[in-house]
């Protein structure tokens, strides 16, 4: 299930209270570059008509992102992540908790089985958006894009199966930083990182070896239907009809709830995060909190996606990728491009089998590979982002979170082989305690949001665990 595309660089760990309004760079107008393969040291050298707006990006600038993104990768691979600080502009520096988390993280990461052998880079092409995934208010424009691929020493030892060929096509995003005014390009500037690629925080997940244990009680907040509230005379029947109500949580509940967790200082994570931290030790922001969006119903695009943008919120979306861009009774669900806007715009795009018609567990490892890894590569062709994690179909069958038998373990490998690396429920017996662990990112614990339901219920909700 490997995605060799990941176009966004990752944020992490700015407080959704309080945000900066969006930035813009611009560091001026396309100019003409040569490739450069760092592992085999050749250049190409033609030259090609310059841009008539040329004047305002002088080809030194292609240049010194090429030499910065050579030096970055270098010393990744000579492991000294410390002398790679001073090299990323103020934007890219605020997605960690600190420079010492970030050399502590990157060097338990690529340590083990994922020491790095070698790395390849190609052309820096100007142009490109850079969005911070854990910061969407975080976006710049027309940075330098360059292509950077890795190779491990050992790749049949790198887990899951599949995150290799994920580190064969990171992009390094690069922005010429001016002196005079910080995140602008004010004139002539000097050359930073902005997009950090495989040495993004939030780049695809690697499971360590050996595996330290750790826990997090950090709340994952389950939505589906975000919009008004279904009208009966359009449905055949009172079941379907009270299926539909019962995932509706209403646009003006949905915004008081975000506006609660802005309200509060809370901190939207990913699940790569949540995974960074239990992998890693990586440091979770204060009152960290998961948002999630099962099935890829077309008004989470409309109506949830809007809000979050205007509180500078990240989340998880997880389509079912037999629905795409169809009506299903009476929903409609997202489309390719609405999916593709979606992580481009620095949210989240993970699975959620084909049609959530079909439970996972207790199938043949065919099955499970049609419902399940098919729709990870269809996925990550719309998106452009390799898929790790997994909302199961069906609601969880046992009474409590981390309760499992026979057939959910058999699930998991299959599912690991697959790629992933995690899983969530629907916990829909009751609400439980938040507990995440280490050892098992397969039951991952969920709570709904219901319709109708007080704020204080939903802030009740948080202080679980």
């Amino acid at each position: 299930m490997a995605s060799t595309r990941r176009t966004c660089a990752l944020g992490r760990h700015r407080p959704v209270h309080g945000r900066p309004a969006r930035t813009l760079l611009s560091i001026g107008a396309a100019v003409s570059l040569s490739l450069v393969m760092v592992c085999c040291g050749r250049q190409a050298t033609s030259p090609k008509a310059p841009h008539p707006a040329a004047s305002r990006a002088p080809l030194s600038a292609a240049l010194q992102a090429t030499a910065l993104a050579t030096s970055f990768m270098k010393e990744m691979l000579n492991g000294d992540f410390g002398a790679q600080w001073p090299q990323l502009a103020a934007v890219a520096q605020h997605q960690w908790p600190s420079e010492a988390a970030r050399n502590t993280m990157l060097a338990a990461k690529f340590t083990g089985s994922a020491q790095v052998a070698s790395f390849s880079l190609g052309a820096a092409v100007p142009g490109a958006a850079w969005t911070s995934r854990e910061t969407p208010a975080s976006t710049l424009a027309n940075v330098y894009s360059v292509r950077a691929g890795v190779q491990f020493r050992d790749p049949s030892k790198v887990l899951p199966p599949g995150v290799v060929a994920d580190y064969q096509g990171l992009s390094l995003a690069l922005a010429a930083v001016g002196t005079a005014h910080p995140g602008s390009n004010g004139g002539a500037g000097a050359m930073r990182i902005v997009g950090e690629g495989p040495m993004s925080p939030n780049a695809p997940i690697i499971q360590p070896t050996p595996l330290i244990s750790r826990q997090a009680a950090v709340p994952i907040l389950m939505y589906h239907l975000v919009g008004p509230y279904p009208i009966r005379a359009n449905y055949t029947n009172q079941y379907s009809y009270q299926i539909d109500y019962g995932l509706t949580v209403p646009p003006a509940q949905f915004a008081a709830e975000m506006g609660y967790l802005v309200s509060q200082h809370y901190t939207s994570i990913s699940l790569v995060d949540l995974a960074d931290y239990l992998y890693y030790g990586l440091p979770l922001p204060p009152k960290p909190v998961v948002i999630t969006f099962d099935d890829g119903f077309a008004n989470e695009y409309r109506y949830a996606l809007p809000v979050l943008q205007a509180n500078g919120l990240t989340a998880t979306f997880l389509p079912c990728s037999g629905l795409i861009g169809i009506k299903n009774g009476q929903e409609y669900y997202m489309t390719a491009a609405e999916l593709k806007d979606l992580a481009s715009s620095g949210m989240w795009v993970e699975d959620h089998t084909y049609n959530d018609g079909t439970v996972l567990w207790g199938r043949s490892p065919a099955t499970i590979q049609a419902l399940a890894g098919n729709t990870a590569k269809v996925l990550e062709q719309i998106t452009g982002q390799p898929i790790q994690f997994i909302s199961y179909s069906g609601l969880w069958p046992y009474p409590s979170p981390q309760t499992v038998a026979t057939g959910e373990r058999e699930l998991f490998s299959e599912l690991s082989s697959l790629g992933y690396v995690g899983g969530l429920e629907d916990n829909w017996l009751g609400r439980f305690p938040w507990l995440e662990s280490s050892n098992n990112l397969w039951e991952l614990p969920r709570v709904r949001s219901y319709p109708g339901e007080p704020l204080s219920v939903f802030a009740g909700l948080l202080n679980y665990g």
